[in-house]
């Protein structure tokens, strides 16, 4: 174990020099805390074509000895043993699982050095190995005191292992983004760029038959210029002479690392149609280099670096949803400068150095952990257990508060949680919680059944809450097996948007939540759902469900009146009243009625302008209606952050008259009032909705909602006092609030309490 002032030895034992790697073994290096030498099992594999700078690192290349096997290639390099006896790590970093990776781990093991494992690797992308594989890697994994992932999809990985969140690091994949930020300028000379080797696997011909079919829509030649090589050359070629009269496809061949920018920057959209790839590199490059990224699902960096209609789109390998969305982006130029800008504000934390100091943390957490891993010491005080299907996001700050009220309590906390299905995976929003248990999840019938074997968390437990939904098999589980232990649920208490409120699953959901101990209700609307099933008012916490805004309440606190000029001269915005819509682009919106609507309202009030904030479904839709009416109808697309605040900080209202949900959270902070109709598939968050006091709510017909709007855009001191309860109703209804009530209301269960007594 190394002692205070001496630099820990790390060695990393690694497949090839990957350009990507070195410079964050450089960094490494020079870490304060680590003495650092890089053992390589060859120079370079038959099917790179990499040029790697001399390294500024110690390294040593194993002597060479490697087999190819279904296309990969297998290291077995038996020196590492005398190398790493003359090297005497503290800590041993492996990159894989080959035969001369296992020979030091071994080494590791017999010697006293912590291990480390390191992937890129994700379930998908390590979906068909064999229970073999399995094995070994659930043998390594068990004896190893720290974890390094390249992505999410790789802790993801980890903790299908079992692995805790807080013994896994990051290391980013990345790119040289000062090298593409300083090529900002370069003139466009294609539409579509594509960087790769011309594998099947990358599917570079699916690249020029897509451009072909753009061409088509677009009634003009496209242009792509092919960065790369590999075995299809000939076969893209000559595909490439045939489709000519339609696309010009410039063959750059391979690209120096020095080059690279400049031809991704030459060109408009850069295309990554891969088949499977744990991560995708070539993604950084394009998002630093300011390019909107159309990326297949199979990629590691979909929904993670690449956001669906934020900084490009995730796609299934559907050729008519690529040319779809290469003609949306080369027919609107502002819609793809923004996703440009927003994929370089993503790239930003995908550095060097942060890829250097994952590795670094790492590390010294494995030194540390020696002899002890994965001890736990035994927790006497009362223990409660949250469980989630999976975590999203706006979730994380709730459970820190909560974590950190309870603990001042005497109560520890534990929240487990799984993992998404593939349909909300490419939403993005999945939130990290380093101090949770990950559970995986599996999902039968197409996600109407769902299993995550919480009872190793929940057998020391003294109170176990779980969301109220049929399809949970834990649930029904835990109601047989919990003893005198006991169980709540958190919900809405019945789905507000089923179409057969009164079918079997309904009344199901009914019966069951009557079994509980106690009720987390999102909101007052829950409670009274609740209390029509028969469960005493005595035992029911009003949670008022909220996410965190305080990003958006600080962006709008740093817009000023030019900033909104600005804005709507590069949203392509004219002067007017400016009535933003902020949802999803699906049916429970209805569209059809705010277009209706919105055609209603500005043959009354003449200044009046719709701007539409996001995406979904019927983005066509609404693409559509939008060109038909481009003097005072504006579509941005999915905006966040900055952009997000812009929109709300120029908007008189917030229109919404289908189905409200934590939105109206948005229109509280920003003081914009939301206007929407007695709709009857309303979330339970319409219960923070005051018509009159911090909003709008009309009846649910055309005339009543235009009536609403037109007579607020028309009266100042009305809109005004709207805008102020809008205001007093963002305190109300704030996250620090929703875990105080939570904390309470866990707090009462435990002691026996009633809520009322809090």
């Amino acid at each position: 174990m190394s002692l205070s002032g001496i630099r820990l030895r790390v060695v990393i034992v690694t497949n090839i020099p990957a350009p990507y790697r070195l410079p964050i073994y450089a960094l490494l290096d020079r870490h304060a805390a680590i003495d650092l030498h890089v053992v390589y099992c060859s120079g370079r594999e038959p099917d790179r074509a990499w040029n790697l700078a001399e390294a500024r690192f110690a390294h040593t290349y194993l002597h060479e000895r490697m087999v190819t096997y279904k296309g990969r290639f297998i290291h077995f390099n038996d020196d590492i043993w005398a190398v790493l006896d003359g090297l005497r790590p503290d800590v041993v970093i492996t990159t894989g699982f080959n035969p001369t990776h296992l020979l030091a781990y071994a080494w590791s093991r017999l010697r006293g050095a912590a291990h480390v494992p390191m992937t890129d690797g994700t379930l998908e992308s390590e979906a068909q190995l064999t229970p073999l594989h399995r094995w070994i890697r659930r043998r390594v994994y068990a004896r190893s005191a720290a974890f390094i992932a390249a992505s999410e999809g790789g802790r993801r990985l980890y903790r299908a292992y079992g692995i805790p969140d807080g013994d896994i690091r990051k290391s980013h994949l990345c790119a040289d983004n000062a090298r593409f930020f300083a090529e900002a300028d370069v003139p466009k000379r294609y539409d579509f760029v594509f960087c790769g080797r011309f594998v099947a696997i990358k599917n570079p011909v699916f690249a020029l038959e897509m451009a072909r079919d753009v061409a088509g829509q677009l009634g003009r030649r496209v242009s792509i210029v092919l960065v790369g090589s590999g075995r299809l050359e000939a076969e893209m070629r000559a595909f490439a002479e045939s489709v000519a009269d339609r696309v010009e496809a410039t063959f750059a061949g391979f690209a120096s690392q020095e080059a690279l920018p400049r031809w991704y920057g030459a060109a408009r959209v850069f295309l990554f149609p891969t088949s499977w790839d744990p991560w995708g590199v070539v993604a950084n490059e394009a998002c630093a280099a300011g390019v909107p990224v159309l990326v297949s699902e199979s990629a590691g960096v979909a929904g993670e670096l690449v956001r669906d209609g934020e900084n490009g789109y995730v796609l299934p390998l559907d050729k008519a949803r690529w040319v779809e969305a290469g003609v949306r982006l080369l027919n609107d130029d502002a819609l793809r400068a923004a996703m440009g800008a927003r994929g370089r504000e993503r790239v930003a934390e995908y550095s060097y150095e942060n890829a250097a100091r994952g590795i670094a943390e790492a590390a010294v957490a494995a030194d540390r952990a020696r002899p002890a891993w994965g001890s736990r010491r035994p927790v006497s005080r009362p223990r409660v257990l949250v469980v989630q299907r999976r975590l999203t996001h706006y979730r994380v700050p709730l459970f820190n508060r909560m974590r950190e009220l309870l603990d001042a309590a005497g109560v520890e906390l534990v929240v487990a949680y799984g993992d998404p299905t593939r349909e909300e995976f490419v939403k993005a929003d999945a939130g990290e919680l380093p101090w949770g248990v990950h559970i995986p999840t599996r999902y039968w019938l197409g996600g109407r059944l769902c299993w995550q074997n919480a009872l190793p968390a929940a057998r020391h437990a003294d109170l176990v809450v779980v969301t109220q939904e049929n399809r949970l098999l834990f649930n029904y589980l835990w109601a047989l097996v919990r003893g005198d232990r006991k169980w709540a649920f958190w919900g809405h208490g019945r789905n507000f948007q089923t179409d057969s409120p009164t079918g079997f699953r309904e009344r199901f959901k009914r019966w069951l939540s009557t079994r509980v101990d106690w009720w987390f209700a999102y909101t007052a609307r829950s409670q009274e759902v609740i209390l029509e099933s028969g469960y005493p008012g005595e035992r029911i916490t009003v949670l008022n469900n909220a996410i965190d805004t305080g990003r958006l309440a600080a962006e709008l606190e740093n817009i000023g009146a030019d900033d909104l000029e600005q804005a709507r001269q590069a949203f392509g915005i004219g002067p007017g009243r400016v009535c933003l819509s902020l949802a999803s682009l699906h049916a429970d919106k209805r569209l059809d009625f705010l277009f209706e609507a919105a055609q209603r309202i500005r043959a009354r009030v003449p200044d009046f302008r719709l701007v539409l904030v996001g995406d979904g479904p019927q983005r066509d839709f609404v693409a559509r209606t939008v060109a038909e009416h481009p003097d005072w109808m504006t579509w941005l697309g999915a905006r966040t952050g900055r952009d997000k605040a812009l929109a709300l900080a120029m908007s008189d209202l917030l229109l919404n008259p289908g189905m409200v949900g934590l939105s109206i959270l948005d229109a509280f902070v920003a003081g914009v009032p939301m206007v929407t109709t007695a709709h009857q598939l309303h979330s339970p968050e319409i219960a923070y909705l005051q018509s009159g006091i911090n909003g709008l709510m009309t009846e649910d017909s055309p005339d009543a909602f235009v009536d609403g709007v037109v007579g607020l855009l028309s009266d100042s001191a009305a809109l005004a006092a709207l805008r102020e309860g809008c205001r007093v109703s963002a305190q109300d209804y704030s996250i620090e609030n929703m875990a105080d009530r939570f904390c309470r209301g866990i707090l009462a269960c435990l002691s026996g309490r009633d809520a009322a007594a809090d």
